[in-house]
């Protein structure tokens, strides 16, 4: 993460790493340009349905997605919950809620193998891919540092113990897995829950495990979600709130029981900051205490994440735009319901950015049938979830002073319509020589890797500090870099 200071003309020193335009952190001054949230583009259908006896009907993307660069393959780590009463069915589940990981593989990330593992036995046999009995919202993490033996870490809520907690395993080769003897972590009190992921951030080297609580906010106890931080995987800090409901989650509400609060957080490290996918619930009804099918919520009320944005992990804020960045689908779709939960971080892939859902085709409180869960996936250009937009007047974005790397400056924007021009100015804000908005050779195509060139210069100077000014005409601006010898 990028450090800044408050005089306007001491720099920011940020490296290669992507810098988007969803707050104004690296922003001095931007006029004729409005910021524009972009909802995932969604498929048609799931890429993955429940279509195994195990997984009870139901499958969530409670965990990750990694794509393996040298088996050229897409590695899931999933859960089904089956439910209770499955016990004869599967040695070794205990009597809670049936959760169970599972693992798929995708060539494509679309369609998905179940691979029989051999690992546990359901049903007299072991040709299924069940990796874990009595574990809940696994993170996956790959260490490439780390010792082999350790190169997957993972995180998860533990069922399996007289007293619930948090979890942590390493894994050779994220199939099987040896847990850590700390555990549990994060110790249960009545204020936990189940739901957690975990970023890690290469640049501290700190992990942050985002996870659901219980909360009295406003007269209700809601949940909302923390944030707890280790430096090895194995010591963890006390939690800490971090986003709570407000005025503006309960707007829409009619009658008092009504509520606004959050399913969990799937937070993530995203070039130069930290991105949230927040599962905001809309809570109609509470029919706790009440006669509710055996497989059926208490909780009522749709579900639609919405974006969330920190600088360090730990201060977090909503995106102004609070229209969902994965909208539910229109009525009898797959995810017309809820959109349950995703994946603790998305995949970059090529030009694209993939995030996998849990879709929800009813409601969260929905009988089991017609309820069924999903898994889906949404998609965005490159750094595509904001943009700064102007129009035919132009408009004008600019930086604080950056300590920049030595390198190219790369530029994410559509300016297919119009133009794009970029000046380098002094940190007191004087055009540097050479490098004026008329030596900036216009940019007039769509692409997620612009290289902004000047008439004698395609590098940056890197004598002082400077301020990019984007000087934007029938165009959108997603984000920018430095391209270095070492991330070319």
């Amino acid at each position: 993460m990028g450090s800044q200071n408050t005089d306007q003309n001491e720099a920011f020193s940020i490296g290669s790493e992507t810098q988007l335009f969803v707050d104004d952190a690296i922003i001095s001054s931007k006029r004729g340009v409005v910021r524009t949230l972009h909802p995932g583009k969604k498929l048609e259908q799931p890429v993955l349905l429940p279509d195994r006896p195990w997984e009870g009907g139901r499958v969530y993307i409670y965990g990750t997605v990694h794509y393996d660069a040298d088996a050229q393959q897409f590695r899931m780590w999933y859960l089904t919950r089956i439910g209770r009463g499955h016990q004869h069915r599967a040695p070794g589940l205990r009597e809670r809620q049936g959760d169970m990981i599972l693992y798929a593989t995708s060539a494509d990330g679309i369609h998905w193998e179940k691979p029989e593992l051999g690992l546990h036995e359901f049903d007299g046999s072991r040709a299924n891919n069940i990796l874990l009995f009595d574990k809940h919202s696994p993170t996956v993490i790959v260490d490439e540092a780390a010792d082999p033996s350790e190169r997957y870490k993972m995180a998860a809520w533990d069922w399996s113990r007289d007293q619930f907690g948090y979890w942590v395993a390493h894994s050779a080769d994220g199939l099987v897995w040896n847990e850590y003897d700390v555990n549990p972590i994060l110790m249960n009190s009545t204020e936990t829950l189940e739901a957690i992921t975990v970023a890690h951030d290469r640049c501290s080297g700190e992990y942050f495990a985002f996870h659901r609580r219980w909360g009295d906010i406003g007269g209700f106890d809601r949940r909302l979600i923390a944030v707890c931080t280790s430096r090895n995987f194995l010591d963890w800090s006390e939690p800490e709130l971090i986003i709570v409901s407000d005025e503006e989650d309960d707007a829409w509400t009619q009658d008092p029981e009504q509520r606004g609060e959050f399913y969990g957080m799937s937070g993530f490290v995203y070039g130069g900051q930290f991105l949230g996918f927040l599962p905001v619930f809309n809570v109609y009804r509470d029919m706790r205490g009440q006669e509710v099918g055996a497989e059926q919520s208490p909780w009522d009320g749709p579900i639609e994440a919405q974006l969330v944005h920190s600088r360090d992990g730990r201060s977090w804020e909503r995106f102004a735009d609070r229209s969902p960045i994965i909208p539910r689908g229109g009525r009898g779709s797959f995810d017309a319901g809820c959109i349950l939960c995703s994946a603790d971080r998305p995949i970059v892939h090529g030009d694209e950015v993939w995030h996998y859902y849990t879709a929800i085709n009813t409601m969260h409180g929905g009988p089991m049938p017609p309820k069924t869960a999903t898994i889906a996936r949404a998609s965005w250009r490159l750094d595509g979830f904001v943009s700064l937009d102007a129009g035919h007047f132009g408009g004008t974005v600019e930086t604080v002073p950056l300590n920049l790397p030595n390198g190219q400056l790369v530029v994410n924007a559509d300016a297919l319509q119009g133009s794009l021009v970029v000046e380098l100015l002094s940190p007191a804000g004087e055009t540097l020589a050479g490098f004026s908005s008329q030596d900036c050779t216009a940019i007039g195509s769509d692409s997620v890797r612009h290289v902004v060139r000047w008439q004698d210069h395609e590098r940056l100077p890197t004598d002082q500090p400077l301020r990019l000014r984007f000087h934007l005409d029938t165009a959108q601006l997603y984000s920018f870099r430095v391209k270095t010898a070492e991330n070319d």
